[in-house]
């Protein structure tokens, strides 16, 4: 029986270890590849990491607040120009 619950315990662990590289991969691809930009005042920008992983997620954006003009507003992702610019 206490083998069980060790090999039990080895899936899980596997298992949480790749959801978690899965989720580092995906946030590095965004990070290159999209940014934000806020509705009301057109400002362009990339959230830090911990802002971007702690953030309310809501459809298929966040809800984050502006740098700029400080309003908390649901936003989508935009793809960059080029890879690892946010337009300008």
């Amino acid at each position: 029986m206490d083998t069980v619950k060790q090999a039990f315990l080895a899936v899980v662990l596997v298992i949480m270890a790749a959801a978690i590289v899965y989720a580092a991969v995906r946030y590095a691809i965004f990070y290159r590849r999209e940014h934000f930009v806020c509705p009301k005042c057109g400002h362009c920008w990339k959230p830090p990491l911990l802002r971007m992983i702690f953030s309310v997620n809501a459809v298929n954006g966040k809800i984050l607040r502006c740098p700029a003009c400080g309003e908390k507003e649901y936003v989508e992702p935009v793809r960059d120009r080029a890879p690892g610019r946010a337009h300008k």
